[in-house]
């Protein structure tokens, strides 16, 4: 489906509508959040989940510079004062976000927007830098399915699970990850950590940033937010550890960078919320905070607690900036919920 729509976006690219159609665009209501993870190439780091990569560096560079030519970035700051009513937004704004904070932001976003002159927001889970944990778990699982010599093993809760070729072990990744999702985080992280040793030894997986590069990075106008303290999936915590998690990692976030810490505002770890959640962000003292729903928002913002994005998977220059437009950012949502309630 990615495949047929990139060709789609190609043909509208190549005939000029897609260009006539930014051109027109004069709206100051709406505003486009577009969400990446790593910015790497695929193979540069074979120990960690290549699932993450939104965009390799030469896609990402010609990303942002249709960003540069055809719409206008704009800072957290106007945002939140276009939400409070202060401001009007550009035509055509976004707002470009990154998730966990991999040193490949550093290496390869960071020298492109400074580059090109765009503000950005990287959201960081705040008991990660300069930890000498192993990693985020979905690496470590990912290097064990990669590194194990097993041809399958017992998991607990899940039966049997193989891995004798590639293409089983990608299935077993989607499993094995799908159903960690669906325990309580501790539990989740004993659980894995079972699974893991059954698999193989594991290298540390570590790439998060440490705080002193934060701090340069958000002295040279890097807005770093809250992306929760664990990295724990807010509707997988109880009300006490959420209310703890939110408020450690907002107040870490002050602490670490002083004068540079931007407005209180939270991405939810694997943009997993619900009612519940978004009343927590809010009892923690945060403004704005984004979640899971895809879509292109409107401000001031219908729900500052779930702010909508748009998640980038390695697409081309031209699906890219197709999804940029309303009526394209529409089908997509609709695409998604459809496919959720074909598998519920």
């Amino acid at each position: 489906m990615k495949a047929m729509a990139g060709q789609a976006a190609s043909i509208l690219a190549r005939c000029g509508l897609l260009s006539a159609l930014e051109a027109v665009d004069r709206g100051t209501h709406r505003v486009r959040v577009i969400a990446y993870h790593r910015i790497d190439d695929l193979d540069a780091e074979p120990d960690l989940d290549p699932g993450l990569v939104s965009a390799t560096p030469e896609n990402f560079r010609a990303q942002m510079e249709a960003i540069a030519s055809h719409y206008t970035a704009i800072g957290l700051e106007q945002l939140i004062a276009a939400h409070r009513g202060g401001e009007g937004l550009p035509p055509r704004a976004v707002l470009l976000t990154f998730d966990d904070g991999y040193q490949d932001f550093a290496d390869h976003a960071w020298p492109v927007l400074e580059s090109l002159g765009l503000p950005a927001v990287l959201f960081v889970p705040t008991r990660f830098p300069d930890a000498a944990g192993p990693g985020f778990w979905w690496d470590r699982l990912h290097a064990a399915l990669t590194r194990t010599r097993e041809a399958s093993v017992e998991v607990s809760g899940l039966g049997r699970i193989e891995f004798e070729d590639e293409g089983s072990r990608r299935a077993a990744h989607k499993i094995l990850r799908t159903h960690a999702k669906t325990l309580d985080h501790n539990q989740a992280m004993d659980w894995l950590d079972q699974v893991i040793e059954q698999l193989a030894e594991v290298p540390s997986v570590h790439r998060v940033l440490g705080w002193d590069a934060l701090r340069e990075l958000a002295s040279e106008g890097l807005s770093v937010c809250s992306h929760g303290d664990r990295h724990a999936l807010c509707t997988r915590l109880s009300p006490e550890d959420l209310a703890e998690d939110l408020m450690v990692s907002r107040k870490r976030i002050e602490a670490e960078l002083g004068e540079w810490a931007p407005p209180p505002v939270i991405a939810y770890p694997a943009s997993a919320s619900n009612a519940a959640v978004r009343e927590a962000a809010r009892s923690a003292g945060y403004e704005l905070a984004f979640g899971g729903r895809r879509g292109i928002d409107r401000v001031p913002l219908e729900d500052a607690f779930e702010v909508m994005r748009l998640p980038v998977h390695r697409y081309g220059t031209a699906l890219f900036r197709a999804q940029l437009r309303p009526s394209v950012s529409r089908l997509g949502r609709a695409l998604i919920d459809g496919r959720a309630r074909l598998s519920a």
